[in-house]
């Protein structure tokens, strides 16, 4: 039998290798295993057209804990971000809302639509951040057992109970209705101009698979506002070099501390003996041992695949097997020839229209109709299309004078309907795709010159997420916090001794935070009797 390791991860996503830093910064034995050739899961930066590089997946930073880049001196392992501040909303007949941080130019932006919007957006903006400051102090705290749980999990609740408190009494009713008002209800009563309600409404929807008229449907945005960027709180930035930049930062900081990551390393099970998972079995055979293992992989991955129903409790795999995932999400990555010009803002110098947050939403009623055409297992005849062009602000990534357009599509069925296979549907998603950004850059074609399609069968073959699902499960009311992924393996810890959740899947949730590893991180060292300061 080989070396046994303190520790096993499953999986070399940015979860993962947060924790295997810590992990092995308090001097444990660490064993990173990642299937692909290259570590950082769905946050890694790939070439995919000759001399185009780009985030493949994952494709903008905000949530990253700022205390993980300060424990583990990121900076100093190559850890650089752009801010990207300013959001541009271009609509099919050639007008546009730009906000910069011109408070001025914003107001003569907001007024074409709406006298009264800009004061409104600042107001519901103020009440965002007012919310998004309990949650984020909830991010690096482990969430309360709901059953059996002793003083540290009453304490823990008392905590977050008070933070709530903090609030008046307008934040606090602000934020109940965003975790349990239709987003459409909310922007409705909050705002006149569609074009400012389709700006909040992409972001209920990035990455997450919800109606407009869906109770709940408010919480992606909240979950977007929780992040922190160079002490700028709810900022937005791109990592210098692409997304991959910072799992290799981390990699590095991981391997550092004596963490051993392997890639092209495939786990096919994890070993279970009288109750405990013990290691891992490889697509190979091969065995690795683990006093502990942890899982960056999704829930219904690492419980119903990889440890296998017969090694659960029946109520527990229930409980896993009805846990909701399929984010609706379909990626493109697209290679330009030149800078690309929007109908709504001529011009093919790069302008602050480049160098945003880019919304090609035709209308609210095009995102609910595109919902429930996804939910009949068919393709949307108008797609939800949040990009960024991110050579517009980081010029490594691209030939000179060429560019990167990345976009994150919305609404995609996992099933396609009529048995139909989404090898067969991915160019015709991928066409329709391009006549949509067509609408807002009519000469997209002629500057097209390559493209990486990702379906959500793509997502899950090539990145290992069930469903397709970018945030390892839906942010759903009921699949947050100490419900996330179950009651009882919400704390990091599972019902199967020594294994643990280090994934998105646990609490915070998705985005690229490296909360869940360093949590679960936190937890394995308690758990092994040892001191930290985490």
């Amino acid at each position: 039998m080989g070396e046994t390791y303190d520790a096993v991860i499953v999986g070399g996503g940015h979860n993962g290798l947060t924790a295997a830093a810590y992990l092995a910064r308090a001097g444990l034995t660490v064993n990173v295993l990642e299937r692909r050739d290259i570590v950082g899961g769905a946050a890694v930066t790939e070439e995919f057209h000759p001399g185009y590089r780009t985030s493949t997946a994952s494709y903008v930073v905000s949530l990253l804990r700022p205390e993980i880049v300060r424990e583990l001196e990121l900076h100093r392992h190559g850890y650089e971000t752009i801010p990207l501040d300013n959001t541009f909303t271009p609509l099919p007949d050639g007008r546009s809302m730009l906000l910069t941080d011109d408070e001025s130019a914003n107001e003569r932006e907001v007024a074409q639509f709406s006298e009264r919007d800009l004061a409104a957006m600042k107001r519901f903006d103020g009440l965002i951040y007012s919310a998004a400051s309990v949650l984020r102090e909830a991010m690096l705290r482990e969430p309360p057992a709901l059953a059996g749980g002793g003083v540290k999990d009453l304490m823990e609740a008392i905590r977050l109970g008070r933070g709530f408190h903090r609030l008046n009494a307008e934040q606090r009713h602000f934020m109940l209705q965003l975790f349990t008002t239709p987003i459409g209800a909310l922007l409705d009563r909050w705002f006149e101009g569609e074009i400012v309600k389709i700006k909040y409404a992409a972001s209920a929807t990035a990455g997450n698979f919800v109606s407009l008229s869906q109770p709940g449907s408010s919480l992606n945005l909240l979950h977007l506002s929780i992040g922190e960027i160079d002490g700028v709180k709810g900022g937005w930035a791109l990592a210098r070099g692409g997304m991959g930049a910072i799992s290799e930062a981390l990699a590095s900081a991981a391997r550092e501390h004596g963490a051993t990551i392997r890639t092209d390393a495939l786990v096919e099970q994890i070993l279970i003996e009288d109750g405990r998972a013990t290691g891992v079995m490889l697509g190979t055979g091969e065995t690795i041992h683990g006093r502990m293992v942890l899982a960056n992989t999704d829930p219904k991955r690492t419980f119903l695949t990889l440890v296998g129903k017969e090694n659960l409790d029946p109520d527990f795999a229930a409980g896993i097997a009805a846990y909701r995932m399929g984010s609706g999400t379909f990626r493109m990555n697209l290679a330009l020839s030149g800078v690309p010009e929007f109908t709504a803002r001529p011009g093919r110098e790069i302008g602050p229209q480049h160098q945003s947050f880019i919304r090609m939403i035709a209308s609210l009623d095009s995102m609910e109709e595109g919902w429930w055409t996804a939910r009949r297992g068919e393709l949307p005849a108008e797609p939800i299309i949040d990009a960024v062009i991110p050579t517009a602000l980081d010029d490594s990534l691209a030939p000179p004078g060429c560019h990167v357009l990345s976009l994150l599509c919305q609404h995609y069925p996992y099933q396609p309907a009529g048995g139909r296979d989404w090898a067969d549907l991915r160019e015709t998603a991928a066409q329709r795709i391009i006549d949509t950004v067509a609408r807002y850059i009519p000469d997209i074609r002629e500057i097209l010159v390559g493209w990486q399609v990702m379906s959500p069968a793509d997502l899950e073959r090539i990145f290992g997420l069930t469903g397709g699902d970018v945030y390892h499960g839906r942010l759903d009311p009921d699949q947050l916090y100490s419900l996330r992924p179950h009651p009882q393996a919400a704390g990091y810890r599972t019902p199967v001794k020594g294994l643990y959740l280090c994934g998105a899947g646990a609490h915070p949730g998705g985005g690229v935070s490296g909360a869940p590893g360093r949590n679960a991180a936190r937890r394995v060292l308690r758990d092994s009797g040892r001191r930290t300061k985490l």
